[in-house]
C-alpha cells in the first residue's frame, strides 16, 4: 500500500474533495493488495454482483478468498453479498475477518453494523457505526444508524 495513514488522517478533513480522495485512494489500494490477478478476479465478481447474480458472486469471492486468503478485500465483498442475500450471521463472520485483517476498513465496520442492526443487536451495531465513524467522521451513513440504535435501544 502507497501511504495508508495518510489517506486515513485525510478522512477526518474538512475538505470533502480531500476526504473523496483519500476515500477513493483507500478503496484502490484494497482492491489491489494482492495483486493484478486478485484485482482482476475481484471485478468479475463485482460484475456478476452488478448483475444481480448473487450466488455466481457468492461462490467466486468464497473461491477468491481461498485462493488469496490474505486478500481482505475479496472476504469483505463476500460479506457484502452475504448480507444482501439476508444471511446476516455469515456475513457478521465475513466482515470480522476483514477487520481481523484491516482494522481500519471503514466499509467493514459500517457491513458489520448493517448485519448487527438487521439482527436486532442494536448495542452491538451501535459500537460498529461508531467505529466506522471514528475512521470516516463525515460518513453521515453510520451517525444516521448510531441515532437508528440508540433510538431502539431507549
Amino acid at each position: 500500500m502507497a501511504d495508508p495513514k495518510k489517506h486515513l488522517d485525510e478522512l477526518k478533513s474538512a475538505d470533502p474533495q480531500r476526504r473523496a480522495f483519500a476515500t477513493q485512494a483507500l478503496w484502490n489500494e484494497w482492491y489491489r493488495e494482492a495483486g493484478d490477478l486478485a484485482e482482476m478476479e475481484l471485478h468479475k465478481g463485482l460484475t456478476m454482483m452488478d448483475n444481480n447474480r448473487l450466488d455466481d458472486a457468492e461462490m467466486h469471492f468464497t473461491k477468491l478468498s481461498e485462493v488469496f486468503p490474505d486478500f481482505a478485500e475479496a472476504r469483505n465483498k463476500l460479506a457484502t453479498v452475504l448480507y444482501l442475500l439476508g444471511r446476516y450471521e455469515e456475513s457478521v463472520i465475513a466482515c470480522q475477518q476483514v477487520l481481523d485483517a484491516n482494522p481500519h476498513h471503514f466499509g467493514a465496520w459500517n457491513g458489520l453494523g448493517m448485519c448487527l442492526y438487521q439482527l436486532g443487536r442494536y448495542d452491538t451495531a451501535l459500537i460498529s457505526f461508531q467505529k466506522a465513524l471514528d475512521i470516516q467522521p463525515y460518513a453521515e451513513a453510520n451517525s444516521v444508524y448510531i441515532a437508528r440504535c440508540r433510538g431502539h435501544l431507549n
